[in-house]
């Protein structure tokens, strides 16, 4: 496989640099006539590169799959590569050698559309020419051969001679020639554009991906944008391309046109010509409308996306706050906003279609009036010469606005795209070391972040010596200091050739083992020593596939000490010579942490250069040195000792913090979810149920039957006009006997001297006004009908994702599910609307068509039957495979968008540890797959495309062997009808089934946009019982049980206790014990399996989930904040003023940060809080949390990642902020849980001990006096003592009511215990609420009864 690669990319770079005809050579080998095929061992991409002429012109090479697919043997090895001259490495590389050679000529102004130009120009140009061979035929047939087929119809045989069929014959003949060889040659226009297209998407995006995942950073970009240009800019290029030859020849056909018909009609003509020059400014200026609000929209549409992508990074934070209906209205706003420019170039789309018909009725019926009125005379030949010429004049002009609209989207596209390819790249020097036996040296310096992060300034600048990576000094470096100190700012200033551990894990969507080996060989002594030194032993074994185990996005089934030790293994794997470990351990279990720190960083790490950043002066101690910062410089750097004697600024710091316990390492729960990795794909057509929920989306049976008739209206005047022209030329002329020289003769006077012209011409005009009429009601409700229904599956969709459960989110990948929001929308919000009017319109034509022709010729309806067949059997039989193709398209974008995104998340990791190819190859793969369905799909539908107008022919060629046969039986004015209609309907009956079938394949869209509308599992609702929340859990031999899936351990196993009002509980256990499951069912973000959650006596199931979450405050452990601004952050529904805002930012310590800052409360957060540390992120958390002011307040390890002394000030605060507030404290350090009243123990799921922190240091039994030590537990009874004894000569104790944890409610509501009598609110809700003496409910209860179930 390599040396393939290493072969594309010779062949590429031989490609770019070749000046000869012989890099032609591959594309030329297509013009062989017949070739054969040869069989790969199931790999088909070479079937293309080795069709022959006929093959590729007609896609005759994709035939075998299409009958596969309706044979129902398509299957998942029968896989279709991309070619290897289509792939993205052979195509990058050439992209890549011409934009450094554009560099080198332009440094200043680079063009990538130049470079662009260059890459396509020679099959435009090819494909351009074919094109003109296509306009040649086509414009020959009317021209020549339909006119002298009328022309012979015109002279009939005189009574009694024999007709002459051996010229009829001739011409019917040389049409059906002239007929295939345009229509091979628009098939191999087609041919050649698409390959073209596809190459150059693959080789741009190839190009960004690598220019991204090389970029120093993204700066204001989001993954959501990126997301988006890969989801909607490929298109646009692609596209281009392909409609790029159509733009460029289309005018030519209208300068034949206007010498033809100024031969044949005479200057008449130019009147019919104004009409299309009016006509073509009339279609500027809609394209123009188009392109403006069509970029309008694409603007608001990132932005939409930008903040979905956000709401999904985001959802539990969402949801744990109750903001999700703030979210939605938000999202619901920017979609109005969007559907604005949607529905005026909608519009101006819509008129532009409904136009293209129309034009050549208009042209012909003025210039044929313009005739007529000036006492001239018209034939049947003429006319119906002239009118199909006009038509074939119409194809090349209704092109250009399409075409220059894909331009216009595609040069936008381009400017995008080079921006990111302009970004400056991340660049590793290595110099020469000044000392070989050091690995770092530092040296004075200033390191200056991005726009809008810190500047953090150094008095030292660094050389990292990789010259010398055996050399190194070996060094354990622990660095310190205060949140916002530029601790991390300095690793990231180290950033190389070494292994970087981030403080946030990043974990991709794959398998444990995968994490760990990062594309890296497998080499397994090291693998089993590695998961070894991480503690990750016993984490495989509970989990079913071990090490094959998927761990869902972002590891989402992954606890957060879990993912910090499979990030640590990752880059113990990687076994680089330097390490940056960025507080890695803060969120790992004492114990847990401390043998991870002896076997990783001390022995196997022994012999290596470590940086790590810890604020725990125990592992501080045991480094070699110490780098202490505050205030973005480096204050000191010595051993701790020598710090701690010689720095008081250190010591300072070190004394803040207390010593850590020690949990077991037993009991390890790990929380499996199904991760589901693809798409549900099928090989049937889309089901009637779709389209029905489309139909009710846009308004209706009702409306889609006003619709419809719109459609039948406007066609019908059409087709009214050309037959009224029909009736006019037969009857217009009228005959006499007339004397002349003596002879009786028939004279025969022109349609101006009929008596009847006035009749006549009113009623060519009346059907010309009601032709603009009905054509511009049709506009104006296909857009509103076709926008409605885009706006109610949008608004559906939003709202069934925003009440998706938490497990919805864990399962699916984010990319997955903005490809719903960006690719799908966009196609249902333009190209579902645009193949729908399109369909309607050409299908409406052409059974109008063939009705009039039946009834000229009544024998055609004899050809009809076998035509029939021939055409069920194309459609009916192959559109199985085209929707097919269509689904796997589809399915084939959701890796690639998932790769990028997981991509642009771990930048610095993949920098880190060298895997940037790794990661470009996996792009290649996932792009070329992606591109391969693409281009299946559209040669598929193109394949339908030829073979149907091959059957068109069929029909003008019965059509005029009719005429020929049937010389004097049919009048020539009628014969002219029929045969203009079968020529028009050549390209449109194609056009027609073609779209039908791009029609179904983009119902898909709707299909996967419809099932996240109706089969998204919601929450519960969010308002129906109004409670006022405290909290308390009691009462022995009741417990509650929670299961996150069938057959998977008890996340929660018997759960009891009682917390009494405004008590402070800290929760300790080691990693996995179910200390954040015991929130999640707070939350009711999962149901519990067994027993239920009572708030006050109100069993929480029957409360609204707002109501519920809205109670409570939770600051979870992986902080999360918004693109936007510092005062979004703090309060994203806008509730409260500047002032509380200021006092809340003051009571966590971020007031003066935050003064200092030059837009200050307006300071712009780029996405998931790049340019903040993450403690500074989790200050904003917690402030957001005290601005809410509500009566349970849960911590969940909140202050993992701060310093001691940031956290010092913190537990002060928040013990002042939530001092009226039920408390729970989830966390490792038990310096923090001290402060509590009580302490809640668990392991496995179970309380162990729930009990007053004195009670339970008395207890020689407890585990948690075992766990703090003997000596602590006794200073802190000492202190206790003391306390109480103050307390004792004090105030009074509580008198606020006990919370309890009863047994299952009994029928009236209460639990047996000589309760009150019942309330009306207990005889509607089935519970007991107990209350205070100012009549709140006061209490929250958890309790569990096996014989309840709650799922």
């Amino acid at each position: 496989e390599d040396s393939t690669d290493k072969f594309k990319i010779r062949y590429a770079r031989g490609q770019a640099e070749s000046k000869t005809f012989a890099r032609y050579a591959s594309s030329l080998r297509n013009i062989i006539p017949v070739r054969s095929f040869k069989r790969r061992d199931g790999n088909y991409s070479t079937k293309v590169d080795e069709s022959g002429l006929f093959s590729f012109i007609t896609y005759s090479w994709i035939f075998s799959y299409l009958w596969a697919a309706f044979k129902g043997r398509v299957n998942e090895n029968q896989t279709w590569n991309c070619s290897m001259y289509d792939s993205s490495t052979i195509n990058s590389t050439r992209i890549e050698y011409l934009w450094k050679l554009e560099l080198e000529q332009n440094p200043t102004k680079p063009s990538l559309f130049k470079v662009v130009w260059i890459f396509i120009k020679t099959r435009v140009i090819m494909a351009s020419i074919v094109f003109f061979f296509c306009l040649i035929f086509g414009f020959i047939g009317p021209t020549c051969f339909v006119r002298g087929l009328i022309s012979y119809a015109e002279q009939p045989p005189m009574m009694g001679e024999m007709p002459n069929f051996s010229l009829g014959l001739i011409l019917v003949l040389s049409l059906l020639l002239v007929e295939l060889a345009r229509v091979l040659s628009y098939g191999a226009t087609w041919a050649i554009s698409y390959r073209t297209g596809i190459r150059l998407r693959g080789a741009l995006l190839t190009f960004l991906y690598k220019k991204l995942i090389n970029a120093k950073s993204l700066g204001k970009r989001t993954s959501s944008e990126i997301v988006n240009i890969y989801a909607n800019d490929g298109q646009r290029l692609f596209d281009a391309v392909t409609f790029a030859p159509l733009v460029a020849i289309g005018p030519l056909v209208i300068i034949g046109g206007i010498i033809h018909l100024l031969f044949v009609i005479g200057p008449w003509s130019l009147l019919g010509i104004l009409i299309f020059l009016v006509f073509d400014a009339f279609q500027f200026v809609l394209g123009k409308t188009m392109t403006r609000f069509r970029a309008s929209a694409i603007k608001k549409t990132e932005k939409r996306i930008n903040l979905m992508g956000e709401i999904i990074r985001c959802i539990r934070l969402i949801k744990m706050n109750a903001w999700e209906e703030s979210f939605k209205n938000t999202i619901e706003e920017m979609r109005r906003n969007e559907k604005i420019d949607l529905r005026t170039a909608g519009y101006a789309q819509s008129l532009a279609i409904a136009s293209g018909p129309v034009v050549p009725v208009v042209a012909a019926v003025f210039t044929f009036m313009g005739v007529i009125l000036s006492d001239g005379d018209l034939l049947a030949s003429e006319a119906f010469s002239a009118i199909t010429v006009f038509f074939v004049m119409l194809f090349g002009i209704r092109m250009i606005p399409y075409g220059s609209r894909y331009c216009a989207e595609a040069y936008v596209a381009l400017q995008r795209i080079k921006e990111i390819i302009l970004m400056p790249e991340y660049e590793i020097a290595f110099p020469a070391p000044g000392d070989p036996s050091l690995a770092i040296d530092f040296h004075n310096a200033t390191f200056t972040w991005r726009e809008n992060a810190c500047k953090l300034e150094l008095i030292m600048i660094l050389y990292i010596l990789y010259l010398i990576p055996f050399y190194v000094q070996k060094e354990l470096i622990g660095v310190c200091g205060p949140v916002g100190s530029g601790k991390t700012a300095l690793l990231n200033s180290l950033l190389g050739h070494v292994a970087y551990v981030a403080q946030t894990p990043w974990i991709q969507n794959l398998s444990v083992q995968a994490n760990i080996l990062f594309g890296l060989p497998m080499n397994t002594s090291r693998y089993y020593r590695v998961i070894t030194a991480c503690e990750l032993s016993k984490d495989l074994e509970t989990m079913k596939a071990g090490d094959q185990t998927e761990v869902g996005e972002r590891g989402v089934t992954l606890s957060g000490g879990q993912k910090a030790r499979i990030a640590l293994a990752r880059a113990l794997f990687a076994n680089r010579q330097i390490y940056l470990l960025d507080n890695i351990l803060a969120s790992l279990d004492t114990r847990v942490g401390d043998r991870v720190f002896r076997t990783c960083i001390k022995e196997m790490l022994g012999n290596k250069t470590v940086l790590m950043v810890s604020n725990d002066p125990k592992r501080l101690s045991n480094c070699d040195r110490v780098v202490f910062m505050d205030s973005k410089r480096i204050v000191g750097f010595e051993t701790h000792e020598n710090l701690l004697n010689e720095c008081e600024a250190y010591a300072l710091f070190c004394n803040q913090i207390s010593s850590a316990g020690n949990f077991t390492n037993h009991g390890k729960y790990w929380r499996k979810l199904c991760i589901h990795n693809e798409e549900n794909f099928g090989f049937t057509v889309v089901r009637w149920p779709i389209y029905k929920k489309y139909i009710r989306a846009a308004g209706g049976y009702l409306i889609w039957t006003i619709l419809l008739l719109a459609f039948v209206i406007n066609v019908a005047s059409s087709i009214f006009s050309t037959a009224w022209l029909s009736h006019w030329l037969k009857n217009g002329h009228t005959s006499r006997l007339v004397n002349a020289n003596s002879e009786i003769v028939f004279e025969t006077t022109s349609l101006a001297e009929s008596d009847s012209l006035s009749y006549f011409v009113s009623i060519y005009a009346l059907s010309l006004l009601f032709l603009f009429a009905s054509g511009f009601l049709k506009a104006l409700i296909f857009v509103k009908v076709s926008l409605n229904a885009a706006s109610h599956l949008h608004s559906q969709m939003v709202n069934s994702i925003i009440k998706a459960t938490v497990q919805f989110f864990d399962t699916t990948p984010s990319g997955r599910i903005l490809n719903r929001f960006s690719k799908d929308m966009d196609e249902i919000d333009v190209k579902l609307p645009f193949t729908t009017e399109v369909f309607l319109q050409n299908a409406f034509i052409c059974l109008g068509y063939l009705i009039m022709i039946a009834w000229v010729f009544p024998v055609f309806l004899i050809a009809c039957i076998p035509l029939s067949i021939i055409f069920g059997l194309f459609v009916f039989c192959f559109r199985a495979g085209i929707t097919c193709l269509k689904r796997s398209e589809n399915i084939s974008r959701s890796p690639l968008f998932d790769h990028i995104t997981s991509s642009m998340d771990g930048l610095q990791t993949i920098h880190a540890l060298g895997q940037t190819e790794h990661f470009i190859e996996t792009l290649k793969t996932n792009l070329d797959f992606n591109s391969s369905a693409i281009f299946m799909y559209q040669s598929a539908v193109r394949w339908l495309a030829v073979w149907l107008d091959l059957l068109v022919v069929f029909v003008t060629f019965v059509v005029s062997l009719l005429i020929v046969l049937l010389t004097g039986s049919v009048e020539p004015a009628d014969a002219g009808m029929a045969l203009a209609f079968a020529i028009q309907m050549s390209g449109i009956f194609q056009f027609a089934v073609r779209a039908q079938a791009e029609l179904e394949g983009k119902m898909t869209s709707v299909e996967r946009v419809s099932y996240y509308c109706d089969h998204v599992e919601s929450e519960g609702e969010w308002e129906f019982v109004i409670v006022c929340l405290s909290l308390i859990f009691s009462e022995p031999n009741y417990f509650c049980r929670l299961r996150y899936r069938l057959n998977l351990p008890l996340a929660l196993d018997g759960i009891t206790l009682r917390i009494e009002p405004k008590e402070k509980i800290g929760i300790i256990g080691r990693t996995g014990s179910g200390k954040s499951s015991l929130c999640n069912v707070l939350y009711r973000m999962y149901p519990l399996t067994w027993g239920s959650i009572l708030i006050d006596g109100i069993n929480i199931a029957h409360i609204g989930l707002h109501r519920l979450r809205r109670g409570m405050a939770i600051i979870p452990q992986d902080p999360a904040l918004f693109a936007g601004t510092l005062r979004f952050n703090l309060d994203p529904t806008n509730e409260f003023n500047d002032d509380q805002l200021w006092n809340a930012l003051e009571k966590t310590c971020l007031k003066d940060m935050v003064s200092s800052l030059e837009h200050k409360l307006d300071f712009n957060i780029t996405e998931g809080g790049r340019n903040l540390s993450v403690g500074e992120k989790q200050l904003i958390c917690m402030a957001r949390a005290i601005l809410r002011r509500v009566r349970i307040v849960i911590l969940d390890e909140a202050t993992a990642n701060l310093d001691s002394v940031t956290d010092h000030l913190v537990q002060k605060c928040l013990h002042e902020a939530f001092s009226e507030c039920t408390v729970l404290l989830i966390a490792h350090r038990l310096e923090n849980v001290l402060g509590m009243e009580k302490i809640l123990f668990m392991e496995q799921g179970k309380c162990v001990e729930f009990e007053k922190i004195a009670k339970l240091l008395s207890d020689k039994d407890s585990r948690f006096r075992a766990l703090l030590g003997q000596k602590k537990a006794l200073e802190f009874l000492s202190k206790q003592g003391e306390s109480n004894k103050t307390e004792d000569d004090g105030s009074g104790s509580n008198t606020s009511s006990p919370v309890h944890l009863y047994p299952a409610l009994n029928e009236n509501g209460n639990s047996g215990k000589g309760s009150p009598e019942t309330s009306e609110f207990e005889k509607i809700s089935g519970c007991k609420a107990t209350t205070n003496t100012s009549g709140d409910i006061s209490d929250l209860e958890i309790i569990g009864d096996d014989t309840i179930d709650i799922e």
